[in-house]
């Protein structure tokens, strides 16, 4: 996750304040809750289709979203573990950004990432 994110952070810079870095991997990795996998098909489902910045923005259609993210989590499996970034009703920071939420799931080979960033 910590690479996805510092390979993504270079796209995203010129959004962020001056000096902004990602978090550290043991950072992200303090941040991170565990989740069911039916939580994890509600929480990659909202962050598909909503979006984070603006609320009532619609980024996809929620059935597609919906649909999508419940065949990654079948394909991935019943073993699979996920986790988020969420707590509670609110997203901790797993990048530079002013809004961020992630969604991630491993079934030991195989690894799943829904990110979406925001700048307002």
């Amino acid at each position: 996750m910590h690479d996805l994110v510092a390979e993504l952070h270079p796209m995203w810079k010129r959004y962020l304040p001056s000096g902004a870095e990602p978090p550290s991997a043991s950072q992200i990795e303090a941040l991170l809750e565990p989740l069911s996998a039916d939580a994890a098909v509600e929480l990659m489902t909202t962050l598909a289709a909503d979006n984070l910045v603006w609320p009532g923005s619609k980024l996809m259609n929620c059935e597609i979203a919906h649909h999508t993210v419940t065949r990654i989590v079948k394909w991935l499996g019943p073993g699979a573990t996920w986790w988020t970034n969420r707590q509670g009703n609110s997203w901790d920071p797993v990048t530079a950004c002013t809004f961020d939420g992630m969604v991630a799931g491993s079934d030991g080979e195989y690894l799943a990432i829904l990110i979406q960033v925001g700048e307002d």
